[in-house]
């Protein structure tokens, strides 16, 4: 009987032996579980901290501060487009429209950007059709003058391949004895103008001087304009240029040989 208790007594000290294990398995068990707990209600305290103060920014959460940015370009406004309407929309006509066209490039003012010299066409059309151009508002016309004028003044110059600007001629006077035919003659002067003198002012003064017929003829072909006296007066006519225009040096001043003068077309 003793023998049986003893050996009761050892069972028991094993059995509480292995439970002690499990128990402390539970145990940590709980605490790892309480921790996640603790750790997810944390976040959820941290979100609604965060909704509540973008409630007070419009539903939000606050951003941080950008930079201060440059100041945004203003956009420029669409060309102007008139809308488009069939023809019996609208009311019959009275009288008749009148259309007002540019004066360089021979289109309505709304076309002028599409013509050969757009450039040119801008300062007018600024002045007559602004509502044509709402993207020229803040274009000034001082400076669209200048800019015309410029290609105005590029546009005479005649230039040689290569871009070379071709070399004008130096101002000189010529004097030609034509012959009209028996003993008729005429006394031609060109190159006049080149020195800035009116060949009109030329041919008065001339008639007078020397009371024949003189006048003013264009010329043909790419030819300079002269001014013909009738009558052998060369001579003469070296010495009036020389006393009444100054500016005019006698080296420039050049005779050539006589010529027949060419009749005109006969009616």
């Amino acid at each position: 009987m003793p023998k049986k208790k003893k050996a009761s007594k050892e069972g028991k000290a094993k059995e509480e032996e292995e439970e002690e294990p499990e128990d402390e398995a539970e145990e940590e068990a709980d605490k790892e579980e309480a921790d996640g707990k603790a750790k997810v209600e944390s976040k959820e305290d941290a979100k609604g901290t965060e909704v509540a103060e973008g409630d007070k920014d419009g539903g939000y959460p606050k951003a941080e501060e950008e930079p201060s940015k440059a100041p945004a370009v203003p956009a420029v406004p669409p060309p102007f487009r008139v809308v488009f309407k069939a023809h019996d929309s609208y009311p019959p006509m009275e009288t008749a429209v009148a259309v007002t066209y540019c004066p360089l490039c021979s289109l309505p003012p709304d076309f002028c950007q599409y013509g050969p010299c757009w450039e040119k066409c801008k300062p007018w059309c600024l002045e007559n059709a602004p509502h044509y151009y709402p993207e020229l508002s803040g274009v000034s016309l001082e400076d669209a003058k200048k800019r015309a004028e410029e290609l105005g003044e590029k546009s005479k110059e005649k230039l040689l391949p290569g871009g070379k600007v071709k070399r004008a001629k130096s101002p000189h006077v010529t004097i030609r004895k034509l012959n009209r035919g028996g003993r008729k003659c005429v006394t031609s002067v060109a190159g006049l103008d080149t020195f800035s003198i009116k060949l009109d002012d030329v041919a008065k003064l001339f008639k007078k001087k020397f009371a024949c017929g003189c006048a003013v003829v264009k010329g043909e072909n790419t030819l300079p304009d002269t001014v013909d006296i009738q009558g052998d007066f060369e001579d003469e006519v070296i010495d009036i240029i020389t006393a009444e225009w100054k500016q005019v040096p006698p080296e420039k001043i050049s005779v050539l040989d006589a010529g027949n003068k060419k009749k005109g077309k006969g009616k």
